[in-house]
């Protein structure tokens, strides 16, 4: 039986569609910046005060690990404002962030974004709370990954997606069982038998490049039915 009792454990940009409205209708700040899909934004390492705005497409993070392989991080869709915390801090980029889909981001330099925070608190407050809900559901997913069915956080997952994708005409975003995995904190066997039950009900299909959401209000059915 599906569940989609867990919380919200996967997401920051679940909640930045609420926090980000003031950078997103100030649309006087910033530069527009287009990926193509596959396209870098920013490597682990890099070194800049740049923090993004994610518009439409989706951008995903991951980190080099020592073994050489990438553990996919997260996935930022439409309203999504990543990068921050590196940017403000003037520190090395933790995460390699690489376009999932054409994508269309607004880019800020901290430098230029703290000379005008006084005239606009409605910014500074989206920022402060977006970093105290970013680090919430950091501890959310980490205790989500020992308590929550696999079942569970693919549904989360991939009902965020689909949440995503109602808000643009982007391309369909395709993951594959490793980035799924990644992404859930489950391993690429467990993620191909916990798939099987949602493809039976015709929510998810395997194509060539990857697992995509062929009824996506199913998913979004669950998750806003909590």
């Amino acid at each position: 039986m599906l569940s989609s009792s867990q919380p919200s454990a996967y997401a920051s940009w679940d909640a930045a569609r609420a926090l980000s409205a003031p950078w997103l209708h100030n649309t006087a700040i910033g530069t527009v910046q287009r990926l193509a899909s596959g396209e870098v934004l920013y490597a682990q390492g890099d070194l800049h005060d740049c923090f993004y705005l994610v518009r439409a497409g989706f951008v995903h993070t991951t980190v080099l690990r020592s073994d050489g392989s990438h553990l996919l991080l997260e996935i930022f869709g439409p309203g999504a404002i990543f990068g921050e915390a590196s940017a403000f801090i003037d520190k090395p980029r933790y995460v390699t962030a690489t376009a999932v889909t054409d994508a269309v981001l607004t880019r800020y330099r901290a430098s230029e974004i703290q000379q005008l925070l006084s005239g606009h608190p409605e910014l500074l407050v989206s920022l402060l709370q977006l970093l105290g809900i970013k680090h919430r559901i950091l501890i959310d997913k980490l205790a989500s990954f020992t308590s929550a069915s696999p079942q569970s956080r693919l549904v989360d997952l991939f009902a965020r997606a689909a949440i995503g994708q109602r808000h643009q005409d982007a391309p369909q975003l395709r993951l594959t069982h490793a980035q799924i995995g990644a992404m859930t904190g489950l391993s690429r066997v467990t993620v191909t038998r916990a798939l099987k039950p949602l493809a039976a009900r015709g929510w998810v299909a395997t194509r060539a490049k990857g697992v995509e959401i062929t009824d996506p209000e199913a998913f979004i059915a669950l998750f806003e039915a909590r």
